[in-house]
């Protein structure tokens, strides 16, 4: 069932919604440095009003160890009366580690105030918002002091990093491994962002050398941070949430969609899937489909095929072609 569901939303993604780089709306500015880091780059969709409005910054998942910001917008996400940016950061996985991730949300957020006039922001209502390891710094910034310095020589960091609040999915409000062994479970360490974003290499290491790592771990937990005089926190748990299973048939599903030209990023040790839909229109191709042991995949890829104008051939393993 749990395969079943998630092949689903695979398809009903890929069918019906429009994707993000296939059918959306591109970037008012792209990819401007808001940081000296190279990965330190945000995409700005501008909304147009006679005055100054609100910017929603969302700060994308994936455990802090890949992922990768939003490079279009569907239209109706850009008619709601405020702007949104989107920004990219150092990650674990080509060799970023913490604080990096905490200051480059905290900088993301000076870079929009000192936009402000520019890009017509209203500088009172910066909100951020994202999913698990998003959502994470998006509490972080929410949280944390300010860290403005009136006196530096960088115009970007004499602005104020507070913000007017945050809008969370599925966000890790602490990274304590302790407090996450008695709340949650060991099962948690099973994904590397307990620990790997702090340079440790395994749960073990970080629990047997926590003095060495204590104080950067709580530095980038949010519950450290809270303090009464903090902003609006809308936090999103979907506690029926069922993770992807990364099983043999889930593969052949991501390998057929692959091969179809959808663009589809799974990442096991995050436990997430994500498909960038083709609004109804598969990329011209031709070819055999290998759905494997899958006829689960191979009874939802049919009738997918016929929104495409390729031919192709439609296969699997022996024991699928006897059913």
């Amino acid at each position: 069932m749990k395969l079943f569901l998630l092949l689903i939303s695979l398809l009903n993604t890929c069918i019906f919604v429009f994707g993000k780089q296939n059918a959306g709306v591109a970037p008012t500015v792209k990819n401007i440095a808001y940081g000296d880091h190279e990965k330190e780059k945000m995409n700005f969709w501008r909304y147009e009003s006679e005055g100054p409005v609100g910017v929603l910054l969302d700060i994308h998942g994936g455990g802090w160890m890949g992922g990768k910001k939003d490079e279009s917008k569907r239209p109706s996400q850009l008619q709601k009366g405020y702007h949104i940016a989107s920004i990219s950061y150092p990650l674990v996985n080509e060799g970023g580690r913490q604080p990096q991730m905490l200051h480059a949300a905290l900088r993301a957020v000076q870079f929009l105030r000192y936009k402000a006039k520019e890009w017509n922001i209203n500088p009172s209502r910066i909100v951020a918002t994202g999913g698990s390891a998003g959502g994470c710094s998006s509490l972080l910034v929410a949280l944390h002091d300010d860290i403005a310095n009136p006196k530096s020589k960088d115009p970007v960091e004499r602005q104020s990093s507070r913000i007017a609040g945050a809008l969370v999915a599925g966000a890790q409000t602490t990274m304590n491994p302790f407090m996450i062994k008695e709340r949650i479970g060991e099962t948690t360490f099973g994904n590397p962002m307990p620990y790997k974003p702090f340079g440790a290499e395994t749960i073990d290491e970080l629990t047997s050398n926590w003095e060495e790592y204590k104080n950067l771990v709580q530095q980038c937990s949010p519950l450290n941070h809270l303090t009464k005089d903090d902003p609006p926190l809308h936090l999103f748990y979907n506690v029926n949430r069922e993770f992807p299973l990364f099983a043999d048939d889930t593969e052949a599903m991501v390998s057929t969609l692959t091969q179809l030209g959808v663009e589809v990023r799974a990442d096991a040790s995050a436990s997430s899937i994500e498909v960038d839909g083709c609004g109804g229109h598969l990329p011209p191709a031709t070819g055999r489909l290998d759905v494997r042991q899958s006829g689960t995949t191979g009874r939802f890829v049919m009738p997918m095929l016929a929104l495409g104008s390729g031919r192709y051939v439609l296969d699997g393993d022996p024991q699928l072609r006897n059913r």
